[in-house]
This record gives structure tokens, sequence and C-alpha cells, in this order.
């Protein structure tokens, strides 16, 4: 089979190539930039925007299967009206866009990796496939856009569509909070999360790229949006001391109070507003340290008989062991 993944040379573009070409998968991906990562047996072809209809077909023409990883991603700090534009242009037009150039070369299967965030970005329930979805910031609103406008554009046609909604992904390598957090643990400073009373699910790179596989070779049609997790659960102090135990760090937690923390994102409001700036501290920034965000995907699993090959503990401690590299 031959398989277009799209942002192939994103953090879990480049993991996803690997696990396609160990399973004999040959593969076509997408880059924005030249030039592409090393990786000799891939086919490499540059996609600038996902705006050009005439590039998707190219993109497109003599593959069988469609991986579309390739988004704008989320930043939290944010949140201006060009931005939301920026959200809804990526994530849903071109989203959009690529879905029907699949269904006129005749894809067999499109496999589109969007986020918990179109559904909910914090809950005090678990969140499953029946849960509304209401999405709270322009990024998840632009993923279910994106979400939709794929169904509608492959509904009564020959392709085969899968939505997979993952949580926070970490691994070796991982940008963004996950990447955050390590850097705070191994900087040996006292940490103020020993209040947090939360829970959030997260999901292992490697498990993934192994659902994504799965899909993949799923014999029967699919058709439907599933939420994602391999029972990576933790609260925010569990997660940091779980990181520091894996990489040999010691960890000191202050009980720091909620309301002092949700102010300080407050005051990093202010101060990215005035300087004009992106800064690590915000209100949406706190929130996720404090609030809960409950994935169960067991109907994935059901559905695809899938199980995570690699245990939650297993996979915090490859990535730890990455940060102690790092460090």
């Amino acid at each position: 089979m031959k398989v277009l993944v799209t942002g192939g040379s994103g953090f879990v573009g480049l993991r996803l190539l690997s696990g396609l070409l160990a399973n004999g998968f040959t593969v076509r991906a997408t880059h924005r930039r030249m030039p592409p990562p090393s990786a000799p047996a891939v086919q490499w072809c540059r996609l600038a925007d996902l705006e050009s209809a005439r590039a998707m077909e190219q993109a497109v023409a003599g593959t069988e299967a469609i991986i579309h990883l390739a988004a704008l991603a989320h930043q939290p700090a944010r949140a201006d009206a060009q931005r939301t534009q920026d959200f809804q242009r990526v994530n849903g037009e071109g989203t959009r866009l690529l879905a029907g150039a699949a269904a006129r070369a005749g894809v067999a299967r499109f496999v589109f990796i969007s986020s918990i965030a179109a559904v909910c970005t914090r809950s005090a329930t678990p969140i499953d496939d029946r849960t509304v979805c209401s999405p709270s910031d322009a990024y998840g609103r632009s993923k279910l856009t994106g979400e939709r406008a794929l169904a509608q554009e492959l509904t009564g046609g020959t392709t085969d569509w899968c939505i997979l909604r993952p949580p926070l992904v970490y691994g070796p390598g991982n940008p963004g909070n996950m990447r955050r957090l390590q850097r705070l643990i191994g900087s040996g400073l006292p940490l103020p999360f020993g209040a947090i009373r939360n829970k959030r699910s997260f999901l292992f790179v490697d498990n993934l790229v192994d659902a994504i596989l799965t899909v993949l070779r799923h014999p029967a049609s699919t058709r439907s949006a599933f939420a994602l997790s391999d029972g990576s659960d933790y609260s925010t102090p569990q997660l940091a001391a779980a990181l520091a135990a894996a990489s040999g760090r010691r960890l000191q937690l202050l009980p720091v109070p909620i309301a002092a923390l949700k102010l300080a994102g407050r005051v990093g409001d202010l101060v990215n507003a005035l300087f004009r700036r992106e800064g690590g501290l915000d209100s949406s920034a706190v929130d996720r340290l404090v609030g809960s965000l409950l994935v169960d995907g067991s109907r994935f699993g059901t559905t695809f008989g899938w199980r995570p090959p690699i245990a939650p503990d297993r996979a915090l401690a490859l990535t730890a062991q990455a940060l102690v590299g790092a460090c």
C-alpha cells in the first residue's frame, strides 16, 4: 500500500514514517520547508500550505491511503482574530480540500488525526465518543470544522474515513507543554504543583503510531470519529513525579493555592498583551495545569481490537531518558 502522510516532518510525522516503513508500506510525505528531513526511503513532496488544490492533487495522485497530520498547531497564547482565521483556513478548509482531492483520486482510506480539543479542553467527567462536541478555543473549533468537512466531502463516495481524537501526545523529543515540564524538572527548581488535584489523559507517540497502523490494516469500513487514549492518566503532580523518578531527578512540589496560580496566569495575560508577545505563563497554560480532561478510548479498542503496545510507565521512562540526554 502506498500511503501519503501530510505533515511528515513533524514530531508525530517522523515517528509515523518510521513505523510505516518498518511495516512494509511505501511512503510519500509532505513538508513545508526545504530541504526535507533525511529519510531516503520516503518520497518527499513540498506542500507549502493547505490551500493549493493543484498541489494537493499532485500529492494525492497514485496513493491508496492518506494520513492527515498537517495542521496549524495549538498555541494557547495566540488568541487574536487573525489567528482564529488562520486556524479555520488551515485546519478546517485545508482538510476539506484534501478530502476532496482524495475522493477524486479514488483513495481507499483517509485517516484524519484531529484532537480531543474538537470535543472540549476541560471536563470533570471522562470524555468518550458519546460526548457532545463543544470546543472551547479556536484550535478546537477549527479541528471540528475539519472533521465535519471531511465527512461531508467523503459521504456517499468510495473513500473510507476514520477520525482519531488524541489528547496531548508525548514522547522523546516532544515539543510544547510536556517539553516545558521536562525542562522544569531538569532544572531542579521547586515546582508549584503540590495543591493540584486534577486528572488528565496523555498519549505516547508510539502508541498513536500503532493505532494509526491498526486503522490502515482494518478490513472493514469505519466512517466514524474515535477518542483515543492509552491509559496515561495523571494528575499534574503525578506526571511531574513520574517523569522525575524515571529520569533520576529529585522533585520538590510546593502546595501553592490554585487561586494563586490562576492569578499568576491573569498577570501573564496582561504582560503578554502589554509587550505583544507570547509567553509561557498565561491563563490558558494554568487551566491546563489545574484542570481535568480524562479521555475514554474504549470504543476504539473494541472496534479495532487494539491495545496500546507500550505501557504508561515504560512510555514515561523512554521520555525521561530523552530528557536526561538533553540535559
